[in-house]
């Protein structure tokens, strides 16, 4: 089969958020003060490279503080709902807080919402650590999850004052016609727009270039909702987009006839990953491949740290 790949086009913005470097800084400063064992509860951030460059590092994870070895256990960046703090504490164990900052500001708009009398509608996925932190914020019986607009359509009514929230990774079209919706079912209802401006520019980058490629690739990890979420935008567009961890999952096969290939990675994707992609690439390509690059950081001083990464 030959490759005619011709065009490689990366998405405007792509790659680590704010919230994922603190994490993964908290995570290797808290690994390299030798106090062990430190675990972070479930993954850091859902990207499989670096969760398992800290484990080699000696940072685990673990799936509950009830397994847990005394010691020190660490909140991912999706955070967690205060009940794990308190078990925490109980068990003795130190904790280390890794919480992106966003999703605190969830946290406590969901506070003051229930001290004043809010029944709260939260947009997210049920499955996602993110949402289960989230939704702890709040009494079971002031808090609902809805993860589309049909299961928003199903609710009833049961209190004066409402508001709606986000999940930070959400889809932006999605929470937008689910807010439209709510204003329809909950009149005067408080919408609280909290999907987070790295999840917001990502999206947005890749409307912008999926319609000028034939395929897309994004890199990411498939417990990424962010990653996953970008691949779907994408393939509604495009039609041909596929998720990866990183370039051994390439398929040649997928290149056949294509010139042009976008290409962007979730906001928990390394950028090493993505250039190991670019090269594996301009390999299928015979060297022949242009990559056009966005004009958004200094590369050598972006890689630097996906390089110790990468070395560990």
């Amino acid at each position: 089969m030959t490759i005619e790949l011709k065009k490689i086009m990366l998405a405007r913005y792509y790659g680590f958020c704010m919230g994922v470097k603190r994490a993964i800084k908290i995570a290797e400063e808290t690994g390299n003060e030798g106090t062990q064992p430190v675990n972070v509860i479930n993954e850091i951030v859902h990207n499989d490279a670096v969760v398992n460059r800290l484990k080699r590092e000696g940072v685990g994870s673990v799936p509950s503080v009830d397994v847990a070895a005394p010691g020190t256990v660490i909140v991912s960046a999706h955070g967690a709902p205060p009940k794990l703090f308190d078990d925490a504490t109980k068990r003795g164990l130190r904790v280390v807080d890794a919480t992106c900052p966003l999703v605190i500001r969830i946290h406590r708009i969901i506070q003051k919402l229930v001290d004043n009398d809010f029944h709260i509608i939260h947009f997210g996925d049920e499955h996602h650590d993110e949402t289960t932190g989230v939704l702890g914020q709040a009494p079971p019986d002031r808090v609902v999850l809805v993860g589309n607009l049909r299961q928003l359509q199903a609710l009833k009514k049961n209190g004066s004052k409402y508001a709606l929230t986000s999940q930070t990774t959400a889809g932006v079209e999605e929470f937008e016609e689910v807010s439209r919706e709510a204003e329809k079912m909950f009149p005067g209802i408080e919408i609280f727009n909290t999907i987070c401006n790295a999840t917001t520019q990502r999206q947005s980058a890749v409307f912008d270039l999926a319609p000028d490629v034939e395929l897309m690739l994004v890199v990411g990890s498939p417990s990424s909702a962010n990653s996953t979420r970008l691949r779907d935008i994408s393939a509604a567009i495009c039609r041909r987009a596929y998720l990866l961890n990183n370039a051994d999952e390439l398929d040649e096969s997928w290149f056949d006839g294509i010139g042009t290939v976008g290409l962007t990675a979730g906001a928990s994707t390394p950028d090493f990953l993505v250039e190991q992609i670019i090269d594996r690439l301009v390999l299928f390509s015979g060297n022949s491949v242009e990559v056009i690059r966005p004009p958004k950081k200094n590369w050598k001083e972006a890689l630097k740290h996906d390089e110790e990464i990468e070395q560990a």
